[in-house]
């Protein structure tokens, strides 16, 4: 594994301080920095200084960083729509910006015996979270010398690395770096994430699992992982830039042994179809009515089937302490799905609270599972992500191109780690759950047990349950499966008949891709029915070359 060391940086810094130099004068855009206010910095840094304290400098920088998180924490509370995130989060790097130039220049860098351990923690924050690419690189070389003499920790620059990878186009090395997008925190993509902990611990960072936790608690919100192209909103938008930017940050290469190989490239889809007008069923396409694309190119279809197929449905039931009070519901719902299967369907009832129990593995004796659903109780905390992460791994049926896969999955969707306190979190995190999903053939049809009324007693709880939707919705998206809302049973009338039907008729797609690299990278795919409007199709949003 080829590591990231300090001098190889600096090393690569003459190059692109020169090249990003030329794009300056290119293109006339005025600097903050000079040449000489660099090296001045550099002398400051690296010689020991005789001077006294400048606590109005010190104060002055802690108050601006104050300011600074303030703008970040409403920004993201305030704000689910990116549009409206994107403008925000510009205005407020804006404005870090517009402060700490004037002060580089009249003070230059500020050292620990200039402001303090506290006031250089506070300056480098600011330039981290500044608007200007070019303050950023300029100051790389005094940075990497701040970060040697131990006045900058290595664990703050290598998020400082991560900033400035992202704003020249490329993928992260550390994994520090999220943006909010529909109220869930995204996690950049990572250069080579296998060895994405190896990487912290060399930088006195904490395993990447933890840090994306605490990020989940300090926000309040899940965290899932970007699959495939994230580009950074505040990326080098010239040519010039990113070419000359990413001479600074090569990242690793993938050794020939880290590709997963396959002998097909052959991409196979279950695809739903559905008028948006009428919400049945629709039947007879034939493969001339599709069209297939990947990452926007598109593709000729190898086969295609329309047929009836017997599934593998695993009724996944909370019963938790929260949803007590739909126990009814819950067991109304399990009979009804049972007696709406056919006979060659096989079924299994799964339970979980903080444990996860399975009262039936699947079978097709459909009687005896309706004779269990009468022992259908329990209670205690709430491991949601937990116990579809063990369905999917250890209940569903293996994949096989005879029968079809679907998780029926009755919850209010309220983890523990959505809490408040966040006790006895899952040990699965969403993040990790998601991309088992995106990495299985398996539909996650959620119905959402309504708890909220018994249960949102305040602001943070009504955030959490509605972190709690979200998580559903997504799980049901990115699997290809519907969602669906209940607190009544009326408000599942037709359902059991219409997911039946859904899982038991499936067109099945399938082709070569253009792209035939098994790189392990997300790959977004569309099926669309272009002459019929009204039809709606269903599947998964894409997969992993893998």
């Amino acid at each position: 594994m080829r590591t990231l060391s300090l001098k190889s940086i600096l090393g690569s810094l003459v190059v692109v301080v020169s090249l990003l130099s030329c794009l300056h004068s290119a293109f006339g855009q005025a600097r903050c920095l000079t040449s000489d206010d660099v090296k001045r910095m550099l002398t400051q840094v690296d010689s020991p200084q005789n001077i006294l304290l400048n606590k109005k400098l010190r104060d002055r920088l802690l108050k601006l960083v104050e300011k600074d998180q303030e703008r970040i924490q409403n920004t993201i509370d305030d704000t689910t729509k990116s549009a409206d995130l994107l403008k925000r989060m510009r205005e407020s790097r804006q404005r870090n910006t517009l402060e700490l130039c004037p002060i580089l220049k009249e003070f230059g860098w500020p050292t620990i015996d200039l402001v303090g351990k506290d006031g250089v923690d506070a300056a480098f924050l600011l330039l981290k979270n500044s608007s200007s690419f070019e303050i950023q690189t300029d100051l790389m070389p005094v940075i990497i010398a701040a970060v040697k003499k131990g006045q900058i920790p290595r664990a703050s620059f290598a998020g400082y690395l991560d900033r400035l990878r992202l704003s020249a186009g490329l993928k992260q090395l550390f994994g520090t770096q999220v943006t909010v997008d529909d109220g869930f925190l995204v996690l950049y993509p990572i250069e080579s994430e296998a060895y994405v902990d190896a990487r912290r611990k060399q930088y006195d960072l904490p395993p990447l699992v933890e840090y994306l936790r605490a990020l989940e608690r300090v926000y309040q919100k899940p965290l899932v992982k970007a699959p495939g192209k994230m580009i950074n909103s505040f990326a080098v938008t010239t040519s010039i830039g990113k070419s000359a930017a990413a001479g600074l940050f090569e990242g690793q290469l993938l050794d020939e042994n880290e590709v997963v190989r396959v002998e097909t490239n052959l991409v196979s889809l279950n695809v739903s179809v559905y008028s948006q007008k009428l919400q049945s069923h629709v039947s007879m396409l034939e493969e001339k009515d599709f069209r297939v694309s990947e990452d926007g190119h598109e593709e000729t279809i190898a086969f295609f089937a329309a047929t009836d197929v017997p599934f593998d449905l695993v009724l996944l039931i909370d019963l938790s302490g929260s949803t007590a009070g739909k126990r009814n519901l819950i067991q109304e719902s399990t009979r009804r799905f049972i007696q709406a299967a056919r006979p060659s369907d096989r079924l299994a009832i799964v339970t979980f609270s903080d444990a996860t129990n399975v009262m039936s593995p699947l079978t097709t004796d459909h009687s005896n599972l309706l004779e269990s659903v009468g022992s259908i109780e329990g209670s205690g905390s709430s491991h949601v992500w937990d116990a579809l992460k063990f369905t999917l791994d250890r209940v569903v049926g293996p994949k096989t191109l005879d029968r079809r896969r679907a998780v029926v999955f009755m919850t209010d969707g309220f983890d523990n780690s959505l809490g408040v306190r966040m006790e006895e979190p899952s040990t699965t995190s969403f993040a990790d759950l998601v991309e088992t999903v995106r990495g299985s053939d398996t539909l996650i049809i959620p119905i959402y047990l309504d708890t909220e009324a018994e249960f949102s007693y305040n602001t943070v709880q009504r955030t959490a349950y509605e972190n709690a939707r979200r998580t559903l919705m997504m799980l049901a998206d990115e699997s290809g499966g519907l969602y669906y809302k209940a607190k009544k049973l009326e408000d599942l009338k037709g359902v059991y008949g219409q997911v039946i039907e859904d899982l038991g008729k499936v067109y099945s797609l399938g082709y070569n891709p253009t792209n035939s690299k098994r790189d392990g990278t997300w790959r977004a795919v569309k099926i669309e029915i272009p002459n019929q409007p009204d039809l709606k199709t269903r599947t998964r949003p894409g997969y992993y070359a893998k």
